[in-house]
């Protein structure tokens, strides 16, 4: 019995030593992974206020990218807008050159020039547009042409910056969407607790196991003390109890190793969520400090900031330019327009002038026959006066009844150069343009 019993005693002593390494390893797990949790617990917040900055930053970077793309298309607007007035003015402009490459000036006005210009032939300048100076409209729609391609030059520009920025965006994004491998709509707390709760739990059946373990190594051994110090009770002990409580140390032991394989396996997965955890927050903060050194002084988002406001500034500029091209090509426009009319009127003036001219000549023949008659008349009286009387008076008498009569005569003080004989084609085609152009007016006196 003795023997028996000491037998039963040294399993039950390697089965308790065996219990209690399990034990022990199991313990040592669950400490390890109380402090991996107490990691992930400090490593989650970092989590959420990392991903959370990054998602603040990729939003106003959405922002800046939204804006750029709004002032892109401003532009883009602007050029279509600018190109449109270039255009319709050009065209104006360019009905107006054939307008007056098609009026031909009076030849008479021309042969009347060349009087006047001696050496100087008109004849290659019969038209109105050879009176004109091309050349200063042609520059100054070469001036607003430069402006639009300046201005298309920022478009490009702006667009480039924007499908960078874009891109720049994108690629970010992607990065915190592939770094962040884990879920944030469950806090981590909730894992661990589960986890651990699984440990405790596993723990407590291997506490109670070896308790067990205990209770039967100390039963063991005080019957073999027992039988031992009274080898006269030992055949009396009834160890049936202990022999089927070893019987069952094997699956007893198997438990133990179970519920050790539980708390293994809950510890690997509460290290490798802790070193997920670490590496998703390593991963993240990589990703803010590329957001931080894109808006860090001199970094990207501050270039693109002073673009945008030297775009501005261009802009505007080059709009203010354009303005005032416009408004001297339309103020151009306007006066050939009105210098085409003023020939037609200066048609009309001339032709005004000339039966003017008429009229005074035709008095002035009229005042000098009228002269002519009365001192020819005053003549003969005076004549028939000295017949008379006249020739019997002294001469000292009265002189001045011997002095001639007065002669009247008509003295032009400004002789003006001769007018053009206008064709009475060119007359009637200066009062069909004005009538069209003024049909409210009457033209001609």
């Amino acid at each position: 019995m003795e023997q028996e019993l000491i037998e039963l005693l040294l399993v039950a002593k390697k089965a308790l030593s065996t219990g209690q390494t399990i034990c022990a390893q199991a313990n040592t797990l669950s400490q390890e992974s109380e402090r991996h949790v107490e990691i992930i617990e400090k490593t989650w917040p970092k989590i959420l206020f990392v991903n959370n900055h990054i998602l603040v930053q990729l939003s106003t970077l959405e922002r800046v990218r939204e804006f750029l793309v709004l002032k892109t298309e401003e532009i883009r607007n602007c050029i279509k807008d600018r190109e449109t007035t270039l255009g319709e003015v050009t065209i104006e402009l360019e009905k107006i050159f054939e307008m007056l490459r098609q009026s031909h000036i009076d030849e008479d006005i021309l042969r009347v020039n060349d009087e006047r210009n001696v050496g100087e032939s008109s004849e290659a300048k019969n038209t109105l547009f050879h009176h004109i100076d091309d050349q200063a409209i042609l520059e100054l729609q070469r001036h607003a042409d430069d402006e639009i391609v300046e201005i298309e030059s920022l478009y490009n520009s702006l667009t480039t910056m924007t499908k960078s920025l874009s891109s720049t965006i994108s690629d970010l994004a992607s990065l915190q969407e592939t770094s962040l491998s884990i879920s944030l709509d469950e806090p981590a707390s909730n894992f661990a607790n589960e986890k651990l709760q699984i440990q405790e739990d596993e723990i407590a059946k291997m506490a109670d196991i070896l308790t067990s373990l205990t209770n039967h190594y100390d039963q063991l051994g005080e019957a073999t003390r027992l039988c031992q110090s009274q080898p006269e009770a030992c055949n009396q002990l009834d160890i049936t109890v202990l022999q089927d409580d070893h019987d069952h140390i094997p699956d007893i032991l198997e438990d133990l190793h179970e519920s050790l394989e539980v708390v293994e396996s809950v510890s690997e997965e509460i290290r490798v969520r802790m070193q997920v955890y670490s590496s998703v927050k390593e991963e993240l903060i990589n990703v803010l400090i590329q957001l931080e050194q894109f808006g860090a002084p001199g970094g990207q988002a501050e270039v693109i900031c002073d673009k945008m406001v030297n775009a501005e500034a261009e802009l505007k500029e080059h709009e203010y330019n354009l303005d005032n091209f416009f408004k001297q090509l339309t103020s151009l426009a306007e006066w050939y327009r009105s210098y085409a009319s003023s020939y037609n009127h200066l048609i009309l003036e001339v032709e005004r002038r000339r039966k003017v001219l008429e009229k005074q000549e035709k008095l002035q023949a009229e005042l000098l026959q009228s002269f002519e008659e009365a001192y020819n008349a005053e003549r003969q009286e005076r004549l028939k006066w000295f017949k008379q009387h006249g020739q019997y008076l002294p001469q000292a008498l009265c002189p001045f009844m011997f002095d001639p009569p007065t002669k009247l005569t008509v003295i032009v003080e400004q002789t003006a150069g001769r007018l053009p004989e206008l064709s009475k084609s060119s007359i009637q085609k200066a009062v069909t343009e004005i009538q069209r152009a003024e049909p409210t007016k009457d033209p001609v006196n």
